[in-house]
């Protein structure tokens, strides 16, 4: 009697741990299962995200293609125009950066148009990213002229802070800029200098400590080219704040 309660115990037993390997077979199985289902769930979800994203990319730029081409439209119908050609300028170089078309735009409102410096800006951005800095520079200095002695000035900008805010932009973050990566640093302090007045009166403060800083860096790369312009332009800038 009490041998077979012992077999039947060892029987007991191993039914049991065959039953538990088997349950955890299982489990593991349906664990792989459901690891494969989520795994093909979600490349179907990133496969779908993509489509649905080239999609709205296309639709974006079918979208942007009309904007500009309605743009060009209408500011071919009055090449004149100083606010149609803004729109075309904004719609096509500044969000999308058309550069081939907006320079043949520019280049027409400039010849009819030619007492706005607004035209002269915006061929200089082009240049300026195209990276022709010594042209670019050479258009800023143009709008420049123009918004300080041009008779359109205030027609552009209407108020005078607003204007010399403008003006204060494109000298420092245009103008000077573009001497300073033509490689013509001699000239992007003496930008400075002959603007300096005009820059601390109507600039953002931080950012003239910053362009006056900017002017004293670049004047010591004179200091072996041109020693004799370097120490005049020391003894100009180490006498501003």
């Amino acid at each position: 009697m009490k041998k077979i309660l012992i077999i039947a115990m060892i029987v007991f037993v191993v039914f049991s741990c065959n039953k538990k390997q088997e349950q955890n077979k299982t489990k593991k199985d349906d664990n792989i299962n459901i690891s494969q289902s989520e795994k093909s769930k979600t490349e179907e979800n990133k496969e779908n995200s993509e489509k649905d994203s080239t999609k709205i990319e296309k639709q974006k730029e079918l979208s942007s293609e009309k904007a500009i081409k309605k743009a060009e439209e209408e500011f071919l119908k009055d090449s004149k125009n100083l606010e149609k050609y803004r729109n075309y300028v904004t719609v096509a170089f500044y969000q999308n950066r058309e550069f081939k078309r907006t320079k043949e735009i520019t280049e027409i409102f400039l010849k009819n148009a030619p007492d706005y410096s607004y035209g002269y800006r915006v061929m200089a951005d082009i240049l300026f990213y195209e990276k022709k800095y010594k042209e670019s520079a050479e258009y800023y200095e143009k709008a420049i002229g123009i918004l300080k002695h041009g008779k359109q000035s205030y027609a552009e900008y209407k108020d005078i802070k607003v204007l010399n805010n403008v003006l204060s932009e494109i000298i420092e973050k245009d103008l000077i800029q573009a001497y300073r990566l033509s490689g013509d640093n001699e000239k992007a302090v003496e930008t400075f200098i002959i603007n300096q007045k005009f820059l601390k009166e109507n600039y953002n403060p931080l950012l003239y400590n910053i362009a006056l800083n900017n002017a004293k860096k670049d004047n010591e790369t004179l200091k072996s080219s041109n020693s004799k312009k370097y120490e005049e332009n020391k003894k100009i800038l180490s006498n501003l704040n």
